[in-house]
């Protein structure tokens, strides 16, 4: 018995291990690769810049051969869309280049930049969240929403179960429970 809950404690912890340091990786990985480009952008000060590393971050994210998959597996609709989602992408791209086009000191050129902030800072958190969850879902699915939630669980349920197992079972545990309570009635 003990020897079992020492099986289960470490494939516990190598478990959690393991998914951490995937975590850490791939989340480094998609940072490198696509969303420094878009921090970038939301860094510039100038709608040239903006284009530049919104151009740079579309590329980038398109090159990863995502093409129509879903943030889903099952639940797929055209919010959890990489195509969809990838649209609306673009037409903030093209927007872009319709304000860089305007004069600077027109009215609807600052109504035009104020609406291009809101998007950025509000309404884009939705998009880029659902482009980065199609991309860890390719290529990093165990740190994959509830897929990750499931290894976690099953690797703490072992640990657990393990740590009851190596202090002598669920009897045991029961017991010294029992006892510990009966102590504090008296």
């Amino acid at each position: 018995m003990r020897k079992q809950g020492i099986i289960l404690l470490t494939i516990g912890i190598i478990g959690l291990l393991t998914i951490i340091i995937i975590a850490v990786l791939g989340n480094y990985r998609y940072e490198r690769d696509y969303l420094s480009y878009w921090n970038l952008a939301e860094k510039a000060s100038t709608i040239p810049q903006k284009k530049i590393y919104i151009e740079k971050f579309a590329v980038a994210i398109q090159s990863a051969g995502l093409q129509g998959d879903y943030d889903a597996i099952l639940l797929k609709t055209p919010d959890n869309s990489f195509d969809k989602n990838f649209e609306a992408l673009l037409s903030l791209r093209n927007r872009l280049e319709e304000i860089q086009k305007m004069n600077v000191s027109s009215f609807e050129y600052q109504t035009a930049i104020q609406q291009i902030t809101q998007q950025e800072q509000g309404e884009a958190s939705k998009l880029l969240e659902t482009l980065e969850g199609v991309w860890i879902k390719n290529n990093y699915i165990i740190i994959w929403d509830w897929v990750c939630g499931l290894l976690v669980f099953s690797c703490l349920s072992s640990i657990i179960i393990g740590l009851i197992k190596i202090s002598g079972g669920f009897k045991k545990v029961g017991k010294m429970m029992s006892e510990s309570s009966q102590k504090g009635k008296m």
